[in-house]
């Protein structure tokens, strides 16, 4: 089927112009690829206009009309600004290709990331939660757009100008300043529940990245199956919002290497397989990620740190085929299944429930791991006990609690709802609070009721997590806590109730 049988260019309502299927398109069909109207760097300037001069005298008078026909935002006075207007507003990134500054053969010079425009694949509209994905091909100077999901038939082919690991307010902000118009798409028209749900997630999909790739070498060569549940961990989370399978791909890249790296040949392979086959569903099998990364599937003996540690060492050949999916995957993971969903710990270890006098800072490395780039992450889990003593002492949108010293401290909330997101029954005199690796925090002088002093401050409205209070009740047996399994924790989590 040719490629201008499934699409054609229709008005979309608020949109203008845009790409609409005319068949049901699987996932990972190239939909088209074309050449450019017009290729130059992304920013305004002499540069720009002096390259979108040269190639204009060479279009034909369709692509004139072509290249005409697109809006802008900028402001314009001739027709040169006009040109530069239409092309930073509807460029395409071409990634990994720079344009260096004519004349200057200085190696230091700077560079520009260059953009090309599209007489279709600019016609794309924005949705953060794209359907389709275009990517740069160097070998055929074309752009390829491909589907990154099962297209239905008359539904909207959209990519994403942004990226997706940001916030939707952050979202919203940059396509109006940038392009103009406000996103209505399937994520940004999530309820605020949701919406702040998503954007946690995706929050902590950066944070975790950070973490991951910011790790000091020392700390990759001595904690392997860490790292390796870190990964697991971030993989989940982009599946979950689907943040980007091309992401995805270079992750397995990672995960691949650094199991070579051990000597790990079964699950190399694997993780090298799910490498390959997101790679060509987003950009093909001709792509240059295909030819840079294909021989950690071929010949994964050739990674030039194949072998330096025999810790993990398997071959092909143990790969298991009898596993369900399932099972599989806590094989290919390493996870280890807890036999138990509670675990008993002694209430009175105060390295498990500190005190407010001994709540860590995140500087502090016994508590936190932190790597070059100053991220930090807690290596065990805390859990900080206040017994609610008094509403309205420091003010409000805060509560006073002793801890299990009997100190009596702030507990401040600077959440949207200045902490009216707790269920007001759970809010008595003489119940406990419970908060998941709980920080502790100096309040400012200016604070007239607890200037200076250390307490707790919580800002995240997610985390305030009723359902906790009924995880964490006694063990009339043994007198004890039942603690909640690890899977169930939520890092800053804060609950409050009557523990009975």
């Amino acid at each position: 089927m040719m490629a201008h049988q499934i699409y054609a260019k229709r008005s979309v309502p608020g949109k203008g112009l845009g790409l609409i299927a005319t068949v049901d398109i699987p996932r990972g069909t190239r939909i088209f690829s074309e050449s450019a109207l017009m290729l130059g760097p992304k920013l305004q300037g002499e540069n720009l206009r002096t390259c979108l001069w040269k190639q204009w005298s060479t279009l034909s008078r369709r692509q004139r009309e072509d290249y005409t026909s697109f809006g802008h935002v900028d402001p314009c006075t001739n027709d040169t600004a006009r040109l530069c207007a239409i092309f930073t507003t509807n460029c395409l990134p071409l990634e990994g290709t720079y344009i260096s500054e004519p004349g200057n053969t200085d190696r230091s010079q700077k560079r520009h990331k260059r953009g090309g425009l599209f007489p279709d694949a600019c016609r794309i509209n924005h949705a953060c939660d794209r359907n389709a994905g275009a990517h740069w091909i160097e070998s055929s100077q074309k752009i390829a757009v491909t589907a990154l999901k099962d297209i239905c038939k008359d539904e909207e082919i959209t990519i994403n100008n942004l990226g997706l690991n940001k916030p939707r307010r952050s979202r919203r902000a940059s396509l109006q300043t940038n392009f103009g118009f406000d996103c209505s798409c399937g994520l940004c028209s999530l309820s605020s529940r949701e919406s702040k749900n998503s954007d946690r997630q995706l929050s902590e999909v950066v944070k975790l990245s950070l973490f991951i790739f910011g790790r000091i070498a020392e700390s990759r060569r001595t904690r392997p199956l860490r790292e390796l549940r870190e990964f697991d961990q971030l993989i989940r989370l982009h599946n979950e919002q689907e943040t980007g399978i091309a992401d995805v791909g270079r992750i397995y890249v990672d995960i691949t290497e650094r199991l070579l790296k051990y000597s790990d040949l079964a699950r190399g392979k694997v993780f090298a397989e799910r490498a390959i086959s997101d790679f060509k569903i987003i950009y093909g099998s001709d792509c240059m990620e295909i030819q840079k990364w294909g021989y950690l599937l071929d010949n994964p003996t050739e990674y030039e740190l194949f072998g330096h540690s025999k810790a993990w060492k398997t071959t092909i050949d143990e790969i298991p085929t009898a596993l369900s999916p399932e099972k599989f995957e806590d094989w290919l993971w390493k996870r280890q299944r807890v036999s138990s969903v509670e675990r008993i710990v002694d209430l009175r270890s105060r390295a498990t429930f500190p005190p407010i006098s001994h709540l860590p800072f995140s500087s502090n490395s016994d508590y936190y791991e932190i790597n070059e780039s100053s991220c930090s992450r807690a290596r065990n889990h805390w859990c900080f006990l206040g017994e609610i003593s008094h509403k309205t002492k420091f003010g409000k949108s805060s509560l006073a609690v002793k801890d299990v010293d009997g100190e009596e401290i702030k507990l401040a909330f600077e959440t949207e709802e200045k902490g009216g997101e707790l269920p007001p029954n759970k809010v008595e005199l003489g119940y406990t609070v419970v908060i998941i690796n709980a920080k502790p925090h100096k309040f400012p002088i200016g604070d007239k009721n607890y200037g200076g002093k250390i307490g707790v401050l919580h800002d995240d409205e997610l985390c305030l997590k009723k359902r906790m209070v009924k995880e964490f009740v006694m063990d009339v047996r043994t007198n004890q806590p039942r603690w909640p399994s690890a899977k169930n924790v939520q890092c800053s989590g804060i609950a409050v109730g009557l523990v009975k």
